[in-house]
């Protein structure tokens, strides 16, 4: 009777362990599976950004509502795929925050100044990401990927003797 009594015990404290270990590796942020390339992610934010945008302006507040919910989702993922990213990528609630404040509130003014936030932070990312070709903005005609600039980087063009 002791014997089995012993047994149990190191058979249940045994089950707690393992359990525990894996509810750590859950958690650890560790990703099984298919991950995403960061740059295939972006892309999908990219069209996103311009649906947000183009909702606004149409006053579709509830596709807004939607497209932001996406943005801020998708900022999440690249944010747990690539935590060791240079300068690491946070602001998806910061986002989330302003937007969703101007977007619940039907706010076109404080919507365009949260969005050209957002922007310069997308920017100062690339930027210290030594990708300061890739700038975005508003989207400036009904196209897709109309919110970036394809030409050079405003401040590269300086650079560049005339």
């Amino acid at each position: 009777m002791r014997a089995l009594r012993i047994f149990l015990a190191t058979m249940l404290t045994a089950l707690f362990f393992a359990r525990a270990i894996s509810a750590a590796e859950e958690n650890s942020g560790r990703v099984a599976g298919y991950v995403p390339r960061l740059s295939d992610l972006m892309v999908v934010i990219q069209i996103r950004h311009a649906k947000l945008f183009y909702a606004v302006r149409r006053g579709n507040w509830p596709l807004a509502n939607y497209e932001l919910e996406q943005l801020v989702s998708s900022l999440k993922e690249a944010e747990r795929y690539y935590p060791k990213t240079t300068p690491p990528m946070i602001g998806a609630d910061r986002i989330a925050t302003s937007l969703g404040e101007a977007v619940q509130g039907k706010d076109v003014a404080e919507f365009d100044r949260a969005f050209d936030e957002m922007n310069a932070g997308c920017n100062r990312c690339h930027e210290a990401a030594d990708r300061s070709f890739i700038v975005i903005r508003r989207p400036s005609f009904p196209s897709t990927f109309s919110n970036q600039l394809y030409g050079r980087h405003p401040s590269e063009r300086q650079k560049q003797p005339h």
